[in-house]
């Protein structure tokens, strides 16, 4: 396929004059092709870029910056937050959220108790994969805005923390009216350990009404691999959505429960490939001889996926013969 531009190795200077041309919609392209350079100059004509006049200049500068990093080039994205056009700033806390520049913490943290929920979401989203504990208190803050977005935000913040500390905050999020922020504070209780507080309110979060929790939930579950979830599993791999019974067998191979044999196995007749595919996994993860009989019952799956884990899932069994 030909390139979108075949412009990108002009001279930088012929760009920079482009990207002070009268016409907007030259600037814009200016923009656009300067993402292909990665020098110093391209970088400063996008920082540039960034105040020009013309909205949708300012939001292809923003979108071109994916590709440059430097303290200078976040506190930059930081001010377009605040810009006037919806766009720009639209671009910009994607952009944003890409960088890690752990230099630029305590400017982002300010961000994240900023008046505008926009720009306190932004912040805190590219704030998240910085992993910086002075973080949590501005995260803990954001649990109590109006605002599902910041509360949502402040919740991946403490996710990648793994901040035992703020798990009495957590536990009142469990119950949040907002689904998305449910959902992200099962993400955020991946830390919890077999026996410890909070593990019950995991658990609950396999019984929610928005099935987007239940799944969360049982990926969390997986990646805790606690023990006592296995009943619940075992419950949720009758749950009506598909995508849930499939996170379910997972975390049930997982955690290698022999007890879950009979309903993985059974889920190998299910009309949904995935879940198939899964529950083949689980039975090869727990690799007991009590699953031979329905994987072989399986080994002529229409789907090459699915044979491909039931014959590895078989050798497992075997093997433990």
């Amino acid at each position: 396929m030909a390139p979108v531009f075949d412009t990108f190795d002009d001279d930088i200077d012929e760009l920079a004059e482009r990207a002070a041309d009268p016409d907007p919609g030259i600037r814009r392209v200016a923009m656009m092709e300067l993402a292909e350079g990665v020098g110093a100059e391209a970088k400063v004509l996008l920082l540039k870029g960034l105040a020009d006049d013309d909205a949708t200049v300012r939001a292809a500068a923003a979108k071109a910056l994916d590709e440059h990093d430097g303290a200078d080039v976040v506190e930059g994205l930081v001010r377009s937050l605040e810009d006037a056009d919806e766009d720009v700033r639209r671009v910009a806390a994607e952009t944003l959220s890409e960088k890690k520049e752990p230099t630029c913490g305590p400017l982002l943290i300010e961000r994240a108790e900023h008046a505008d929920p926009f720009v306190q979401a932004a912040a805190l989203r590219a704030l998240r994969e910085l992993v910086i504990p002075d973080a949590l208190s501005a995260a803990l803050k954001a649990l109590q805005s109006p605002a599902p977005e910041v509360r949502r935000e402040g919740l991946g913040v403490i996710g990648y923390l793994k901040a035992e500390e703020a798990l009495p905050a957590l536990l009142a999020t469990a119950r949040d009216g907002d689904a998305t922020v449910r959902r992200a504070t099962m993400a955020a209780l991946v830390f919890l350990r077999s026996g410890g507080p909070g593990v019950a309110t995991l658990l609950a979060g396999l019984q929610d009404e928005n099935w987007q929790v239940r799944e969360e939930a049982a990926v969390s579950i997986a990646k805790s691999r606690l023990p006592e979830a296995v009943e619940p599993l075992i419950a949720a791999m009758a749950d009506p959505v598909w995508q849930v019974k499939t996170k379910a067998a997972n975390a049930l191979g997982r955690i290698k429960s022999t007890a879950a044999i009979d309903v993985l196995g059974r889920a190998l007749d299910s009309e949904v490939s995935n879940l198939r595919k899964e529950s083949a996994a689980a039975l090869g993860e727990i690799a007991h001889p009590q699953a031979l009989s329905f994987l072989e019952r399986a080994a002529d799956d229409p789907d090459p996926d699915v044979r491909k884990l039931i014959r590895w899932a078989v050798g497992q069994c075997r093997a433990e013969v």
